[in-house]
């Protein structure tokens, strides 16, 4: 079987963290899912405690690229909306994971242009020429995986979970609870002795209805939401080795992604009378979406190694294949300004192909023993808009000492905004590509009896952000996670600008073969800029960031792990209260957007693990809690329109506000069963 898969150089200056699916299930306060296992390296920020949001050194949830096993996948969430690369929980078992490389600077030209970070998954292969099976069940789900080498030399996998939280709860804290299967299968086969096809098809389909509850007064949200979508990704992968040291690799791929969202709102009329039952009322339809996002790829690579040099260069061409159907049929007023009769609604239908290509070399050089250099560029074209961009990059690291490596890297990295933004407003068809230069500069030390430590400060600055044309402090940076609220779509410009910077110490520690530390802190700032030019806190400025997780095994039978988190307030944008009371509607402070912040986020989770033996098989116990101090964390402030039916708003506007908060403590138990 051929075998040409490219490692991580840690020499090479990108900032990259490779991870085993055995770390990710032993861990505390991630139900097994590699992305909330990601929240908690360094630079790294979420969204929610509901959702696996992997924002990265400032940016948004639209900037990370996923790819398994090298192919590229637009979103491997569940419960997604429209644009983003987030969700609620992935859709790949972490059974199925034999490792991935996690990249949050400096990567190079190789890569499909994204903002902020690279996650590259490589599935599991079979071990020992044998047959592996597990399965496992939990208050999350239950699934298995299988893989198994084959005669020739191949091997398939397959591996499929369906969720089981709804036979449990009906509410998560969303005013409803997920519902989703996913499948992944994977198969290699060595046709010859230097040619290798591989197969990849992943898919899942999801739903949740939420229902705020109609007569609790204290209830912020008034509306209902349907939604329920798939995605999938089929691709297929040929390599052929030319020679000991190169060869190439010729993927095909493509993805589809629906998604139907249906809103009503329960206030009828806008009031709710209370002499009524409030269940009884009809409810008004506000909104109504069906998405369908194809992407067919090809794209083809060829890599080469001569002495101390390496280069690769590659070809890709794609095409987009677009059907929106977004509908607002009786609108709603701006929570961004305080004139009742201005609206944000808006319909649109667009039916389109646009097709983008990329072309891209990369070349490192071993100027010493100890030094290392490399560079290259990507050329993109965007036919939707009839856009080009040429991205340098440039990285260089040197052995400093047997433990200490030096490094520093500059990239320029281009990214169309989400097609959803493209056709929401004959306007928004002139945003032209994203811009983002990042410079890294870090040390890394390793040491037998510390394991690694890394000290690494950063820079982004974006440019061509996109931005409101109609409110002159409001950027894309600053709209909020619209999951089971109504959604707003704005007309914009791409006129604004952001800036992140930081500094990020982290280590990683293992002490024998039982014990097993990550610990990190964060200082930085993210700011973006409306039309106005201002810089403002970002939806995810965190100024610090602290993460501590380990686990402890003893002997073969027990594991404890635990897992803490701490950082600064999230920022939040105060409600004009007079306005607000007066029409019984939340407005925001235009003048003050992310201009506060809430107090500090501090969580605690923790796991037990109990392995038993029989014979050849194992079957794992375990058991934990997540946020087990049961810190009431801050999420942000809502309005509570209900409120106003009891007494009115307008003398007490404060009345109406509530504090809502993220999740409480919330239990994780199951089995996994392994032969």
């Amino acid at each position: 079987m051929v075998t040409a898969s490219r490692d991580i150089d840690p020499s090479a200056g990108v900032t990259a963290y490779s991870i085993s699916a055995q770390d990710i299930l032993s861990s505390a306060g991630t139900y097994g899912d590699f992305s909330r296992y990601l929240q908690m390296f360094p630079g790294v920020t979420f969204n929610s405690d509901e959702s696996d949001d992997v924002l990265v050194r400032g940016g948004n949830p639209i900037e990370n690229l996923y790819r398994v096993d090298g192919i590229d996948v637009p979103n491997i969430n569940h419960i997604a909306t429209e644009g983003t690369t987030g969700g609620l929980v992935s859709m790949i078992d972490t059974a199925a994971i034999e490792n991935l490389d996690f990249l949050t600077g400096g990567y190079d030209a190789s890569y499909d242009e994204r903002l902020s970070s690279v996650i590259d998954i490589h599935t599991r292969e079979p071990r020992g020429g044998h047959r592996y099976t597990q399965g496992d069940v939990g208050f999350v789900g239950a699934g298995f995986t299988t893989d198994s080498p084959l005669r020739n030399g191949g091997s398939y996998l397959i591996s499929a979970h369906r969720s089981l939280l709804n036979l449990f709860t009906d509410d998560i804290g969303l005013n409803g609870v997920p519902i989703y299967t996913n499948v992944l299968a994977r198969a290699s086969l060595a046709v010859t002795p230097v040619d290798t096809v591989s197969l990849l098809a992943l898919g899942g389909a999801d739903s949740i209805n939420i229902k705020p509850e109609c007569d609790d007064v204290a209830e912020t949200n008034t509306i209902d939401t349907q939604y329920s979508g798939w995605r999938g990704t089929v691709g297929t992968r040929w390599q052929h080795l030319f020679s000991r040291d190169s060869f190439g690799i010729l993927t095909l791929s493509d993805s589809e992604d629906t998604q139907d969202i249906q809103q009503q709102d329960q206030l009828y009329n806008g009031s709710m009378p209370v002499a009524a039952d409030p269940s009884t009322f009809p409810t008004v339809p506000v909104y109504s979406e069906h998405t369908h996002d194809g992407i067919s790829t090809f794209r083809y690579e060829i890599r080469a190694m001569k002495g101390p040099f390496s280069i690769s260069a590659g070809l890709e061409i794609r095409f987009h294949r677009i059907a929106y159907n977004v509908a607002q049929p009786t609108g709603e007023s701006s929570p961004f300004s305080s004139d009742p009769g201005r609206s944000d609604a808006t319909s649109f239908s667009p039916h389109l192909s646009a097709g983008e290509t990329g072309q891209y070399v990369q070349l490192s050089y071993r100027l010493t023993h100890r030094w290392t250099m490399g560079g290259g560029f990507r050329y993109q074209t965007f036919n939707y808009g009839g856009h080009l961009t040429i991205t340098p990059r440039w990285n260089s690291a040197y052995q400093v000492s047997h433990h200490l490596i030096a490094h520093l890297s500059y990239g320029d990295y281009a990214q169309l905004p989400p097609y959803i933004y493209l056709t929401a407003f004959a306007q928004n068809n002139q945003l032209i590509p994203i811009r983002d230069r990042q410079i890294v500069a870090g040390i890394d030390i390793q040491a037998a009896a510390l394991g690694t430590v890394k000290l690494e400060a950063f820079r982004k600055d974006y440019n061509d952000y996109p931005v409101s044309s109609e409110y002159p402090t409001l950027s894309l940076a600053n709209m909020v996670d619209t999951l089971g609220q109504e959604f707003i779509w704005l007309p914009m410009v791409s006129d604004g600008a952001g800036r992140a910077s930081g500094i990020e110490l982290s280590a990683e520690s293992h002490i024998r073969s039982h014990l097993h530390f990550i610990e990190n802190a964060s200082l930085a700032r993210d700011k973006f800029s409306g039309l106005d030019g201002v810089l403002r806190p970002g939806n995810f400025d965190y100024p610090f960031v602290l993460n501590a997780a380990g686990s402890y095994r003893s002997g073969r039978h027990y594991e404890v792990s635990y897992r803490y988190e701490y950082s600064t307030g999230r920022p939040y944008t105060p409600f004009l209260l007079s306005a607000s009371a007066a029409q019984n509607r939340p407005i925001y402070d235009m003048s003050q957007v992310n201009a506060l912040r809430g107090p500090a986020y501090s969580r605690l989770d923790f796991s037990v693990t109990r392995n038993f033996f029989i014979g050849e098989r194992t079957l794992a116990v375990y058991g934990g809690l997540e946020n087990a101090l049961d810190r009431q964390n801050f999420l942000g402030y809502a309005w509570t329109p209900r409120v106003d039916v009891y007494w009115p708003c307008a003398p007490n506007p404060t009345g109406c506000v509530t504090e809502v908060t993220q999740m409480g403590l919330f239990p994780n138990f199951g089995a996994r069963f392994s032969f």
